[in-house]
């Protein structure tokens, strides 16, 4: 077994995390906000208002870290956003949007142990916190 560097831990990977990041934060906080123009369910209403809250954050702590790497943000809203809104039944897309949810945990689990900047770190670690709290009120 040979000790590989982790590509998401080099210069490349690291920006191209994070644009893909701050893609996806962005089609959360949409999705979450769309939502909650559909939703009539008190428990539903609290998990997207809890949701949008978390991708909003999550999109500044990213943009922070984009700054202080000096790299320019891109403006897309992820695929996940079109892939969320076609699913018509909250009942339905909620377990979707915690799916994107565990997929910025795993991506963040992936990233993290190999992250040498302490500015970055300490972001993405809360970007990571909020997404485990978010996740477990999905259940």
């Amino acid at each position: 077994m040979t000790d590989q560097p982790n590509h998401l831990n080099t210069k490349e990977g690291e920006a191209q995390l994070l644009q893909d990041l701050l893609s996806a934060e962005r089609a959360g906080a949409k999705v979450a906000g769309d939502s909650l123009k559909q939703c009539n369910d008190d428990a539903q209403r609290k998990v997207l208002e809890q949701v949008h809250r978390g991708e909003v954050d999550s999109c500044k702590l990213v943009l922070s870290c984009l700054q202080h790497l000096g790299l320019e943000p891109n403006r897309e809203v992820g695929a996940f956003y079109d892939k969320a809104m076609a699913i018509e039944s909250l009942d339905e897309r909620l377990p979707f949007i915690d799916r994107g949810q565990r997929w910025v945990i795993r991506k963040l689990k992936e990233y993290l142990p190999g992250c040498q900047d302490p500015v970055i770190r300490k972001e993405l670690e809360k970007m990571l916190e909020i997404h485990e709290v978010n996740s477990l009120l999905a259940h």
